[in-house]
């Protein structure tokens, strides 16, 4: 039996429409796989892009959360650089009133100090008297028991010693006193102009009140120290002072210091 080696053009073509069709079906199914190649690499990117979105957007609220917290915590370094501030300007005060308190503290103590050096100074001269010599010295020289008697008086209601002072609740210094007493006697030559405090007014007594080289009962003896005392004769045991000093109201020898000159006083 022969086979034959050749076909005829009817029997191929079978064999080629075989062949077109599989290489149609080829190229269509290149044609699906390059067509969503595309959309699944888009859907890719979509899903990649979408993840670093969702964890941006995380790291962004982290960063804002944490920059709250920074805030939070500036927030409270103010205040807290506030109040420091407020304590230093507290403290500044307080340690310029605890200046100040020390201050006052050693000028009291300095005061006293003089005092109590004044005190010791003085109680070498102090001269006894009270309501006998009064009416001794009456006898002598009428009309002094009155301002010897009211200087007692206002000896024994203890009247402090007080620098400028201008009241008897509040005390008086040397010359001060002895400017109240004047005018509570209405003695002659003296006034107090309006507006000038007692005090100012007794700084100028000396210069106001006529001199004299021999005193007489009543009349002001001036001392270096500040001292105005009421000068007192007492012919049995030599003359006396009577004024305000750092220890009150005290009679003193009259030369317990040198006096720097001696005024009239015109009692009424």
């Amino acid at each position: 039996m022969n086979v034959p080696t050749s076909l005829t053009p009817g029997d191929q073509l079978p064999a080629l429409l075989d062949r077109i069709a599989r290489r149609e079906k080829s190229a269509l199914t290149r044609g699906v796989l390059f067509s969503l190649l595309p959309v699944t690499l888009t859907v890719v990117l979509l899903g990649y892009a979408q993840s670093s979105v969702r964890n941006a957007e995380k790291q962004v609220d982290a960063l804002k959360a944490e920059a709250a917290t920074y805030n939070t915590q500036i927030d409270t370094l103010k205040k807290n650089t506030e109040s420091y501030k407020s304590q230093s300007q507290s403290l500044q005060g307080d340690t310029a009133n605890f200046k100040n308190q020390v201050a006052e503290l050693q000028a009291q103590l300095s005061d006293t100090q003089k005092a109590l050096s004044e005190a010791v100074s003085l109680s070498r001269s102090l001269r006894p008297i009270d309501n006998a010599n009064t009416k001794e010295l009456a006898s002598h020289f009428p009309g002094s028991e009155s301002l010897l008697q009211d200087l007692l008086d206002l000896r024994q209601r203890r009247i402090k010693w007080k620098p400028g002072g201008q009241s008897v609740q509040e005390g008086f210094d040397s010359q001060s006193f002895a400017l109240y007493v004047m005018k509570q006697k209405r003695a002659s030559g003296i006034e107090v102009r309006a507006g000038e405090s007692l005090s100012e007014a007794s700084h100028s007594l000396y210069e106001k009140l006529p001199p004299t080289t021999q005193p007489k009962t009543g009349d002001l003896a001036f001392y270096s120290a500040g001292y105005a005392m009421f000068y007192f004769t007492d012919p049995r045991e030599g003359s006396f002072v009577l004024g305000m000093t750092p220890v009150g109201i005290t009679a003193l020898k009259s030369d317990f210091a040198k006096p720097v000159g001696y005024r009239q006083v015109q009692w009424r």
